[in-house]
């Protein structure tokens, strides 16, 4: 089976060692395929070159001068791949820029196409609100779904939403969360930055890893805290990640007057994570949208207890009371609550942890959302 792939994430082509496997997942597809070609936007500026990962595996740079350009050089480029070899199905990473070419090149060549989408848009308030253009996005997301011939989607909340309010028939919809491999999470030492970091000041550790944006609702993560710290005064709130949410953070930290009890790391080595989540107490995520929460996944393949608002991969992941526990968005008092009875109850805490690990066990283990790809391309390509 031959596919051709569309997508945005340049940065694997830059080696980038913070966000964990996604060059691996390519090279996993690409197992069991006849040829994967990856057309990849890339700016210009970078010039990058065609890459081979494997024998049957080409990462191709449109290298284009903006991302509305990379709808004409992504075509193009994609256009003449299609015409110089058979290709089974064409897979968009997302419903928007790269749903656009793949949705061309399906009019165009008559070539099964599948889009994949891995965030919760679609009518949705919080993301719409995030910048205008997504409201846009939102309109060409909807119209390039209902005309897909397969979707995948990281959550059965997705599935159902698309479901619900576009009508598409629910066989089209494949839930097939990121594949990751969690076994390096499930027996790392922590000793070394827990002492690291309690260092005769604190008893407890909470951690943050993601991006530092709007998405994730940092804010209500700290006022959460700033009651937690109430109650258990030498808890450390440890933060990992950088983005562009980073310095109004670090105020707000200082306005709320928890600034001590926090620590910003910045990015870090994806390799190094695991020892975090060994190390900490409790993980938290406060976003108002996701997908699938690889974050969140490896913070439970850690047997670590989650307390997570209410997106869509925690809906899947998190079984209230025995998993985890999930609150509203934003309510940052329920939040609290959530923490302060998992600190104040270790051994709660730990069967939970134990729990969550084995939840994601059934998710996640033995590449199996790799397999689930394939088939569905395997179906899409009959289409």
């Amino acid at each position: 089976m031959n596919i051709l792939g569309i997508g945005l994430d340049y940065l694997m082509l830059n080696k980038d060692d913070v966000r964990g496997d996604v060059c691996q997942r390519q090279i996993d597809y690409a197992k069991y395929l006849e040829n994967f070609n990856l057309v990849i936007y890339t700016p210009r500026l970078l010039g990058l070159k065609q890459e081979s990962w494997s024998k049957n595996l080409t990462i191709i740079p449109t290298n284009s001068k903006s991302k509305m350009n990379f709808v004409i050089d992504g075509f193009r480029i994609c256009s003449s791949i299609c015409k110089k070899h058979k290709i089974d199905v064409i897979s968009s990473e997302d419903p928007f820029i790269t749903g656009v070419i793949g949705y061309l090149l399906n009019m165009r060549f008559n070539i099964p196409l599948n889009i994949q989408t891995h965030v919760d848009f679609c009518n949705n308030p919080y993301w719409l609100k995030q910048r205008i253009i997504n409201r846009i996005f939102n309109s060409i997301g909807k119209f390039i779904l209902k005309r897909a011939d397969s979707i995948r989607v990281g959550t059965s909340y997705e599935k159902n939403k698309l479901i619900q309010t576009l009508g598409i028939d629910s066989k089209k919809i494949n839930v097939i969360p990121v594949n990751s491999d969690l076994s390096n999470f499930k027996y790392p030492d922590g000793n070394k930055i827990r002492n690291e970091f309690l260092n005769n000041k604190f008893d407890r550790i909470l951690l943050f890893s993601g991006r530092l944006v709007k998405q994730k609702d940092i804010p209500t993560l700290f006022k959460a805290f700033q009651i937690v710290l109430k109650n258990q005064p030498s808890t450390v709130l440890v933060i990992i990640g950088s983005g562009l949410e980073e310095k109004r953070l670090k105020n707000m930290a200082k306005i709320i007057n928890i600034q001590n009890n926090v620590i910003f790391m910045g990015s870090i080595d994806h390799s190094r994570i695991s020892e975090f989540l060994a190390a900490c107490d409790v993980y938290t995520v406060s976003s108002i949208f996701e997908g699938t929460c690889i974050a969140m996944a490896e913070a439970m393949a850690s047997s670590k207890p989650v307390v997570a608002t209410k997106f869509a991969g925690a809906m899947d992941l998190i079984i209230d009371g025995e998993t985890g526990f999930k609150v509203n968005l934003g309510d940052y008092k329920a939040f609290a609550e959530k923490v302060i009875y998992l600190l104040n109850n270790p051994k709660i805490a730990k069967t939970i942890g134990e729990n969550a690990a084995q939840k994601v066990e059934t998710v996640f283990s033995n590449n199996q959302n790799i397999d689930k790809v394939i088939k569905m391309w395997e179906e899409t390509a009959k289409c």
